[in-house]
């Protein structure tokens, strides 16, 4: 690092010149070429992508996403003259393959006082490869057509990603509330817009990396939101550390040269070390074998690491032009004031959880695992359009779609059979019969078969809704009983398959990797921080307590999302957990934790090795660093919440899944449990086996 810190120092006009022009160019480029985002969830070896496949090999000009148009009628029965025009307009579209009729085939379409009807819209291409103005075309299409008497309103994945709003309000709202607690923390203009602008710039340059890398991998849509999310967090948390340093450094008579080396080899050594841990447990990912991850695990790494090395290059850089202008614009006394941290509010805290470390022990690990609790209760699965913020066109469709037949008729399943060239297919009916007498069967659709009678295909319409576990209980029944007993003896190969049964394949194969996953990532950080600290103690606590800030986060994504609790703030009704999102949050937030462990636990440990006395080392650790965590949780927790109102439901479980990990981390974690336990358990914290110590290569961090 002192190398870096020399050249930057040396260099720092022209590291802020690169830094503009890696800005510049990467936006026009990333503009110029565009971005390929797209969802895919299929599973290479899943039962659902190989009837996708098939339906894809017989049916190529079916192979893209199917859309419902939902019509309902306020004045009476509806009419072919008022459904047929909007059915013609619709297939003269670009990319609609086909456009049914509810007046066509047993009524299936059509409501039983006939006043609410659908068609069904077949695009020719894959989700990924229809653009945006195309489905934009589509929905208005279908709604010029509204009037007193008539109400239309679609559903379909690609409808819900044109039809949501768009959380580009939430980036700015992150930045507001940063650059509030920013002044409050330094008590100057420039100590504030400088790490907000490193942030922005590092944030820039990593959007357009995240697009142009959707070429290349399958990056999901809401990636770039989440990287967004993820960067400007650390982005600014990591500028607070620096910063900081830099001023403290100022303000104890170091000239601008030695305040900037030394911040870039202290504080931007732990930055680049917490980087590159947030990096390796989102990279972690490849790992899992599910190709939908690489993208999103890419998106975030690119955002973290991209913001890691402009907190550790330009913003020193800047710092260096600054100069001793950083505290310029402040409130009158603030920015140079100094706290004794031996006598300071933090060091009373210290004092006050060191007479009692048993108590506060207890205390605080019952709450955690207070939070916990609801975890216990998590579905994971895909949430349906029933979840939809009300006043969009997907939750108006679902919910006319549940009045008019019921709530599975927003997720049909299709059966598909592959039927070799002059086997006998009759085996089929037997099965359509057995499948309409299941008690969750509504309607099952006769049977379609291709013109050279490869492939046939059945539609069967649940009683319950797309996200209720009566339906995965409803495919694992089809798959496991009903179709190897109506199928017996037959040539013929069947498959579930449909939209539905794809998230149901995800979600389980996510489960089965997840614990495999969490014990990696938490193997691995145990090794790192033993290597750091050269201690067994920490390294198990430092698990310990990220489990438990993790596995308190989920408590509260679920009583918010999957209990419901969260539906007076957010509009979204109680539904399952997005599959990968469990994974994807223990990835992010395990790496993010590292970064206050280190700090704080570092800062005792240098005090240790001065005094020796492990309650001095404790107290002095916790009043040093608590105000810097404190500040740096608060920016982050502003970041990530401000995301909670984007419109997405993903977006907002992983705002408050981030918000409340990071709360729960820096106050009851960081502030309370960790120096309980330090002074509970004494000088026990620093032993390391003799033999280990050896053969431990060294390595340092501050």
């Amino acid at each position: 690092m002192s190398s870096l810190a020399n050249l930057v120092y040396k260099y720092r006009k022209l590291t802020v010149v690169i830094w503009i022009v890696l800005l510049l160019g990467m936006t026009g480029v990333s503009q110029k070429v565009g971005s390929a985002y797209s969802d895919s969830f299929t599973l290479p070896d899943a039962e659902s992508k190989t009837a996708l496949d098939l339906i894809a090999k017989y049916l190529p000009a079916d192979k893209g996403e199917s859309i419902q148009i939902v019509f309902e009628s306020t004045q009476g029965p509806l009419s072919p003259s008022q459904i047929n025009p909007i059915n013609s307009k619709l297939a003269a579209l670009p990319h609609v393959s086909t456009v049914t009729s509810p007046f066509e085939g047993q009524g299936q379409a059509m409501s039983k006082d006939k006043t609410i009807a659908f068609s069904t819209l077949t695009l020719d291409v894959a989700p990924q490869d229809i653009k945006p103005k195309e489905i934009s075309a589509i929905i208005d299409t279908a709604k010029s057509f509204v009037s007193d008497s008539l109400k239309v309103e679609l559903l379909g994945n690609s409808i819900q990603r044109a039809s949501q709003a768009k959380p580009a309000s939430s980036e700015g709202i992150a930045l507001l509330a940063a650059a509030v607690i920013l002044f409050i923390t330094f008590g100057s203009v420039v100590a504030t817009i400088i790490p907000l602008f490193v942030a922005v710039v590092g944030l820039g340059i990593a959007s357009g990396g995240v697009s142009l890398f959707s070429h290349i991998f399958t990056t999901a849509q809401f990636a770039p939101i989440l990287a967004a999310l993820v960067g400007l967090g650390v982005g600014i948390d990591y500028a607070l550390f620096i910063v900081t340093r830099f001023r403290q450094g100022i303000h104890g008579g170091l000239s601008v040269e030695e305040a900037v080396k030394t911040s870039v080899k202290t504080s931007g050594r732990a930055v680049l070390f917490a980087g590159i841990i947030v990096c390796i447990a989102l990279l972690g990912l490849f790992t899992v074998g599910v190709s939908f991850l690489y993208g999103v695990a890419i998106a975030a790494s690119v955002s973290v690491l991209v913001t890691m090395t402009a907190a550790i290059t330009l913003l020193p850089a800047l710092l260096a032009l600054v100069g001793k202008n950083v505290d310029r614009l402040s409130i009158p006394g603030r920015s140079k004031e100094s706290h004794d941290i031996d006598t300071g509010g933090w060091a009373k805290w210290s004092a006050a959880i060191q007479r009692r470390p048993i108590v506060w022990s207890i205390s605080a690990t019952l709450v955690l695992l207070t939070l916990c609790l609801p975890a216990l209760d998590i579905r994971i699965g895909a949430a349906d359009s029933g979840n939809d913020p009300k006043g969009t066109t997907t939750r108006a469709a679902y919910d006319l779609l549940a009045k008019g037949f019921g709530p599975g008729y927003a997720g049909p399943l299709s059966i598909v059979a592959a039927i070799p060239k002059g086997a006998d297919s009759s085996a089929l009916n037997v099965l359509t019969s057995k499948i309409a007498t299941d008690s969750d069967v509504d309607f099952v659709a006769p049977i379609f078969f291709t013109p050279d009678n490869s492939l046939g295909i059945i539609t069967v319409y649940p009683k319950s809704a797309p996200q209720d576990e009566a339906t995965t209980d409803l495919i694992d029944r089809l798959r496991n009983t009903t179709i190897p007993t109506a199928m017996a003896g037959s040539p013929v190969k069947v498959y579930v398959g449909g939209v539905v049964a794809i998230f149901a394949d995800f979600g389980k194969a996510l489960a089965s990797k997840l614990p495999r996953f969490i014990g990696s990532v938490v193997f691995l950080s145990f090794l790192l921080l033993m290597l750091l600290f050269r201690s067994i103690l920490i390294p198990l606590k430092a698990a310990l307590m990220n489990v438990l800030s993790i596995g308190a986060a989920f408590g509260v994504v679920v009583a918010t999302f999957q209990w419901g609790w969260g539906e007076a703030l957010l509009g979204s009704k109680g539904g399952p957990i997005e599959a990968f999102l469990p994974i994807m949050l223990f990835a992010i937030l395990f790496g993010l934790s590292m970064d206050y462990e280190v700090f704080l636990v570092s800062r005792i440990q240098e005090e240790y090795l001065i005094s020796g006395d492990n309650s001095h080392a404790v107290r002095r650790g916790l009043a040093a660093t608590g105000g810097v965590i404190t500040a740096a949780a608060a920016i982050m927790f502003s970041v990530f919440f401000a995301f909670v109102f984007g419109g997405e439901r993903i977006i907002q479980e992983f705002g408050i899944g981030l918000a409340s990990a990071v709360l729960f981390d820096a106050t009851i974690i960081r502030s309370a449990l960790v120096p309980a336990l330090m002074q509970w358990w004494g000088p026990a914290n620093w032993w390391l086996p003799a033999w280990l110590e050896r053969i431990l290569p060294k390595f340092k961090v501050e």
